[in-house]
């Protein structure tokens, strides 16, 4: 039939009573329109698209389509006699099994490692972003410095706080930030700490992806020359040390390091 010449490529032969020229069926397929049930579609609309899971966004990437998540992760920890709960985002997931989710309106979760952000991804059929998949996201289509474009905005996203916590919390001087004091909860408890995914309006790419720049650091798939992890776009204190905007990179840290600023999110391959 016509719709199945459509989809399998194929050359249709000419009926005996008609001299003509083969059929070419790619033309054919850019061609021409099926009526079906009175509604006048594209034959090439009726093929499968490729999609993502509620709060993911599908992005087009130089080494194929990915879903990424569209706002910072939280966790749920899985409970070992059967169910699941939310992880308060202000501690620390050693010890537990957890696995990421997406919560608007939530602060996601800080306090965890690249090993742990990997895990949690994975448990959820997902996997961190590589480099190019978090740039692409972050950058948008015109490949801009900043989510928002190639000028920095003060206050567009949540980066720039006066003060750290580590010192608000535990006094002054460089000897207090110790890894204990950088993974207590007093850190993230301050205002102007971690902010609610999506509550920085302007701190959003042209695909639609929140605080890519500031709020908490994001682990990716990535492994620097010397073993450690690498984690992307900056916190709320400071934004632009290593980098400005998307470009910001961090790479002092082994994957099993965690602390106040770090956290995560997640992608993997469209349905």
């Amino acid at each position: 039939t016509l719709v199945s010449l459509l989809f399998c490529g194929c050359t249709a032969a000419a009926p005996d009573a008609v001299d003509t020229v083969a059929w070419d069926a790619g033309a054919a397929t850019d061609l021409l329109t099926l009526d079906l049930g009175g509604d006048l579609r594209s034959a090439v609309d009726l093929l499968p698209r490729p999609r993502c899971p509620d709060h993911m966004v599908l992005i087009p990437g130089t080494a194929g389509d990915f879903c990424i998540d569209q706002y910072e992760s939280s966790t749920m920890r899985l409970i070992p006699t059967g169910g699941e709960e939310p992880w308060p985002f202000d501690r620390p997931v050693d010890g537990q099994t957890v696995r990421a989710v997406v919560r608007p309106s939530e602060k996601p979760q800080a306090y965890i490692s690249g090993v742990q952000a990997a895990d949690a991804c994975k448990r959820s059929g997902k996997r961190l972003c590589t480099e190019p998949e978090w740039l692409m996201a972050c950058q948008g289509r015109a490949r801009s410095t900043y989510p928002y474009g190639s000028s920095y905005v003060k206050g567009a996203c949540n980066e720039g706080r006066a003060t750290n916590p580590v010192n608000d919390c535990f006094g002054s001087g460089s000897g207090v930030f110790t890894y204990s004091n950088m993974n207590s909860p007093c850190c993230v408890s301050l205002p102007n700490t971690v902010a609610t995914v999506g509550s920085y309006g302007k701190c959003v790419s042209d695909f639609g992806i929140y605080d890519m720049h500031g709020n908490l650091h994001e682990w990716i798939d990535a492994t620097t020359a010397s073993g450690n992890g690498i984690f992307k776009g900056g916190f709320f204190v400071d934004a632009k040390i290593n980098g400005s905007g998307c470009l910001y990179k961090t790479t002092a840290h082994a994957k099993t390091y965690h602390d106040y600023s770090t956290g995560f999110r997640c992608c993997q391959n469209p349905l």
